[in-house]
């Protein structure tokens, strides 16, 4: 009879182990596979090591991130009169007027811009929607009307969103509050923006470009000097969008401040992950936000794939004027207005203001009556439409032609 010494020898030399103990049955199969299978089977295992704890690094450092940027503003959705928009997320953007973010300093902050983005999250197409300043709207639950940048001021990220949902028929629970420095930083970083700069826009923007940078902190700064298409920096880029008098007054700096905002969101979308980490890692301390964990990884993985569709003012149609002394811009149709907005960005035909926003309409229109002037149409030169013009003709003529085109190639195909 053969020794158990030899049938163990004889098993292994045949590919068998027939101990009991599973980490001998794992090293027996281990030392039984060959050389490059060894060697792939040890790579998987350090890759997956390596994926874990790069995983749990990932997780400690957008806690750290959140709670860095997290706005300690207690806000429950229930108050917010929300109205459902089904498949679009909105978030509000809030510029405010005030050096520090410290709550003492936003404690009299008014908000200098206020847009509104809207994400279909199936195809990820973006809008903008931006909020004349000075628009004349309920302040929330209040009883006052007040123009909608000082919502803030009255009653924070609350009542900004309150206000707009309220006047807008929207689903809005989210907000980045942000300042000048941080648009600032942030232009810096994706190395600037192109942007086509008008004659009559020049002394405007170096003034702006000069108090923006005594405001942020800044010693040296670029002055523009020839119009033109050009590289605007940091402090330019936000003084570009805050010139107004004079040059298109609130009418066309809405329109600026949304061409500054699609120029840096279509660079930062060629960034990878880690060059978004340090462009995010310089606005930490000149942003707050209610966005969770889950909304910033979120929307850093949808970054590449965002189409900016397009963007608007709102209201469609306005008109401006005093009340009780003060300047306002009014809405000509507030409910006229949602409608369009509804049908524009939201492709809802079947939409029916809400009865907030009805009530809003008609104490505007018994205040101050109706009509007004197309926004869109409010600040543009006579150049700028000739140059709309000449372009709608281009088309036309580009249309024509490859029609003509198209019906001779029929004919030659009918001939031949």
């Amino acid at each position: 009879m053969r020794s158990k010494k030899y049938k163990d020898a004889q098993d292994r030399a045949e590919g068998k182990y027939t101990g009991h103990n599973p980490f001998g049955a794992l090293s027996f199969w281990f030392d039984s596979i060959k050389t490059w299978q060894r060697i792939l089977i040890i790579l998987i295992f350090m890759l997956a090591l390596a994926g874990v704890t790069a995983y749990a690094a990932f997780q400690q450092y957008t806690d750290k991130v959140v709670e860095q940027i997290q706005d300690d503003e207690v806000i429950e959705e229930n108050d917010l009169s929300c109205t459902d928009v089904e498949g679009y997320v909105n978030i509000v953007l809030l510029g405010v007027d005030s050096r520090s973010m410290k709550k003492s300093a936003l404690k009299s902050a008014n908000t200098d811009a206020i847009i509104v983005v809207s994400m279909n999250e199936k195809s990820g197409e973006v809008n903008l929607t931006s909020v004349f300043r000075d628009t004349y709207l309920k302040m929330g639950d209040t009883s006052t009307y007040e123009k909608i940048n000082a919502a803030y001021y009255f009653g924070g990220a609350k009542m900004c969103m309150k206000s707009l949902n309220q006047a807008m028929d929207l689903n809005i629970k989210k907000y980045v509050l942000f300042n000048f420095k941080m648009v600032a930083d942030l232009v810096d970083a994706v190395d600037g923006i192109k942007v086509d700069v008008k004659e009559r826009e020049i002394d405007e923007l170096n003034k702006y470009t000069k108090e923006t940078a005594k405001h942020i902190g800044q010693k040296k700064y670029k002055k523009v000097k020839k119009p033109g298409r050009q590289k605007l920096e940091g402090v330019q880029a936000v003084a570009y969008g805050r010139i107004r008098k004079g040059v298109g007054d609130d009418f066309r700096r809405t329109s600026r401040m949304r061409i500054v905002i699609k120029k840096v969101t279509s660079k930062l979308k060629n960034k990878n992950l880690f060059q978004l980490k340090r462009i995010m890692e310089l606005c930490l301390d000149d942003c707050k936000t209610n966005l969770s964990k889950n909304d910033l990884i979120g929307f850093a993985q949808r970054m590449g794939k965002v189409e900016l569709k397009g963007s608007i003012a709102y209201p469609y149609t306005v008109k401006t004027g005093l009340l009780n002394g003060v300047s306002y811009v009014f809405p000509g149709d507030l409910e006229d207005s949602a409608r369009r907005l509804h049908k524009d960005l939201f492709d809802d035909d079947e939409y029916e203001p809400s009865d907030k926003l009805l009530e809003i309409s008609n104490h505007i229109k018994s205040q101050v009556g109706s009509g007004g002037a197309e926004s869109d149409d409010l600040g543009i030169y006579d150049e700028e439409i000739e140059e709309e013009k000449k372009k709608e003709e281009q088309k036309e003529k580009m249309k024509a032609a490859a029609e003509k085109r198209q019906k001779e190639i029929k004919e030659q195909q009918k001939n031949s």
